[in-house]
């Protein structure tokens, strides 16, 4: 009974800091996923919306903090392309895949998960602008923080297991103290009344067989039964 109270004991506690542990990790993954998003998304707004063309003499603004590239498209079907470097913007045919993809996602900012990338579209004088940035960064930061967590979360788990199991010993020992004293006083308890009981048997036996005095048998009963 002892260890089954220990047990469950350790049980609710684990369950306990299992379920902090979770809230807590996804709390500070969510927080961090959101704010990737968010500084992300606002560098595309910022570099969709013309405020920095990288084909013109300036500094980009200060939102702009990851790679990116840029397809106008003009009235005309006409598509031009401008970036930093980071990428290859002389595949043509790529980067109409790219714009008929975002065409038909339909959708003013998003993600391309097949080519790694999320983009913004801003309609300008000239055209349609689609300012596209890569995840891969993002991705590996969310990576890096998942297996941190895991590591953190793992260690945690075995530190509060072993304090758990220190605290269920310490916390059961009363409940242990008072079931050995138990056992301890219904031992004592049968032994005491074991002498009087054979006593009073015998001498009732004594009685019945008509081998004994009636009056000192009773005596010895009555006084036996105090005893008990």
């Amino acid at each position: 009974m002892i260890r089954k109270l220990r047990l469950k004991f350790i049980c609710v506690n684990m369950l306990i800091v299992t379920l902090m542990l979770t809230a807590i990790f996804g709390m500070v993954y969510h927080l961090t996923r959101q704010g990737l998003e968010t500084q992300s998304e606002a560098m595309l707004q910022s570099v969709a919306s013309d405020a920095f063309h990288p084909n013109r003499p300036g500094s980009p603004p200060q939102e702009v903090h990851l790679p990116f590239f840029v397809l106008e498209l003009d009235g005309n079907g006409g598509l031009t392309a401008s970036g930093g470097g980071y990428y290859d913007l002389t595949d043509q045919e790529f980067l109409k895949t790219l714009a008929d993809a975002v065409t038909n996602a339909d959708a003013p900012v998003g993600v391309l998960r097949e080519y790694s990338l999320r983009y913004c579209r801003s309609v300008t004088p000239r055209g349609e602008r689609i300012a596209f940035t890569d995840m891969s960064s993002e991705w590996a930061t969310l990576k890096n923080l998942t297996e941190t967590c895991a590591a953190i979360g793992v260690l945690c788990f075995a530190a509060f297991l072993l304090i758990s199991w220190l605290l269920a010993r310490w916390a059961v020992k009363p409940v242990e103290t008072a079931w050995q004293q138990q056992r301890q006083f219904v031992a004592d308890a049968s032994h005491e009344l074991k002498t009087p009981l054979m006593a009073i048997q015998g001498y009732a036996e004594g009685i019945q067989a008509g081998v004994m005095d009636t009056a000192s048998a009773a005596e010895v009963i009555l006084a036996e039964s105090d005893r008990m």
